[in-house]
């Protein structure tokens, strides 16, 4: 047996009422994929806001820290400065050994030095004394100059001024002495520290 809708127009109802379900599903659906994403975007925006705040104040303690150690570099640099400074000064400083060794070693017996007077900035010293022979300074001069078979660390010498001066000794008797001055030339590079 055929069966014979009697009442067409429920069919489009039952129909229309199906799909209009089926869009109100889907339509929820898109709501709630919408409203999961946009959740899953609120808390992965704040999870970013949160590390970036984190990472904000690691960046203001790194900074300070930085700070802090800019001042320990800056005074770590300056020391090694003075220090290179300082081993500079201690290569190439003059040693004044060498000439007094050579004063000491050089002069004649009883030659009396009496006035040394040097300066790291000049290569000579003037050398004051004074001895009983007017001979002893023309000795003294020759004693103390640089020669072929006769090494020291002077390297020429004149002798400015000579005085003599009578002086009673305890025997009543009249003793000269002859006071000099003379200048001595030596070489800086024989007295720095590398030549030595």
């Amino acid at each position: 047996m055929s069966s014979i809708n009697l009442a067409p127009g429920n069919q489009y109802i039952i129909v229309a009422r199906k799909r209009r379900i089926r869009l109100y599903v889907i339509a929820i659906a898109i709501i709630v994929i919408f409203g999961i994403g946009a959740l899953v975007l609120f808390v992965y925006t704040r999870t970013l806001q949160a590390s970036s705040d984190g990472i904000k104040a690691q960046l203001v303690i790194t900074e300070k820290k930085i700070q802090s150690l800019h001042d320990e570099a800056l005074r770590i640099a300056l020391f090694e400065q003075r220090l290179e400074d300082v081993s500079k000064l201690l290569d190439n400083h003059i040693s004044w050994e060498k000439i007094f060794a050579d004063l000491e070693r050089l002069l004649p017996a009883d030659t009396v030095l009496t006035k040394v007077s040097a300066g790291s900035e000049s290569n000579s010293i003037i050398v004051d004394g004074k001895t009983q022979n007017i001979d002893q300074i023309a000795l003294t001069l020759a004693s103390l100059v640089r020669d072929v078979n006769h090494p020291t660390v002077f390297t020429a010498g004149t002798v400015k001024t000579i005085q003599r001066e009578n002086l009673n000794n305890a025997e009543g008797g009249s003793v000269s002495l002859y006071g000099f001055t003379m200048t001595l030339n030596f070489n800086n590079d024989a007295l720095s520290k590398s030549a030595l």
